[in-house]
């Protein structure tokens, strides 16, 4: 009977993909709050549904950093649940730990690390820092280059009415664009079927 439980209640290849999808959506979400917050936007008010399903592949795919942050996590927690247990067979061999009461420690210790829980959990708890790690230096970096540094021109904006206005891009979705100019460093939001006709990327040049 308990086998049968448990065959039922082991979860497929799409389960984990899903419940990993489910994952990097949270922190996706964590990634973007915590970065447009120091910025003073609640991103949340100007994203439709899709900007959120679609949060983790877009950040994944836009910074090459955060990718090789969640292969490394994988690779830490990996390396982890290998080498712990040589680890513990090697205080097995001590002295210290010849008697029943360390003996039985060590065996549940041992038993902790072999589950296949404890490399989904380091993997989970790494990637969720890297995440909301990389939003909140993003954030504080862009908000000291526009508090405190000359900003670097990176698109120029053409309105619908003909109107082009060269900004610093500090992030879209599908909805608006969030941006600031050179003249004016308050954060403008502004919608873009109803206003802008051509998003157009600049060469920037390296600041002296």
């Amino acid at each position: 009977m308990d086998k049968e439980l448990v065959k039922k209640t082991r979860l497929s290849l799409q389960d984990y993909s899903s419940i990993g999808y489910i994952f990097l959506l949270i922190v996706g979400i964590f990634h973007e709050t915590i970065y447009y917050r120091y910025l003073g936007i609640n991103i949340l008010e100007y994203s439709s549904v899709l900007d959120v399903l679609i949060s983790p592949i877009s950040l994944i795919a836009g910074r090459l950093t955060l990718l090789l942050g969640i292969v490394l996590s994988f690779v830490l927690a990996l390396g982890y649940v290998k080498i712990m247990p040589l680890y513990f067979k090697w205080l097995g061999k001590m002295k210290k730990f010849q008697t029943e009461k360390n003996k039985e420690k060590l065996e549940k210790m041992k038993k902790s690390i072999n589950s296949k829980y404890t490399f989904v959990g380091m993997t989970a708890f790494c990637v969720l820092g890297i995440f909301v790690g990389f939003g909140s230096a993003s954030g504080e970096r862009t908000k000291k280059k526009i508090t405190k540094e000359k900003i670097a021109v990176t698109h120029q904006l053409i309105f619908k009415d003909g109107e082009k206005q060269d900004v610093y891009m500090l992030g879209k979705n599908s909805l608006y664009v969030f941006y600031v100019t050179q003249e004016e460093r308050e954060v403008s939001i502004t919608p873009i079927e109803e206003h802008i006709k051509v998003i157009r990327k600049l060469e920037t040049k390296n600041e002296k």
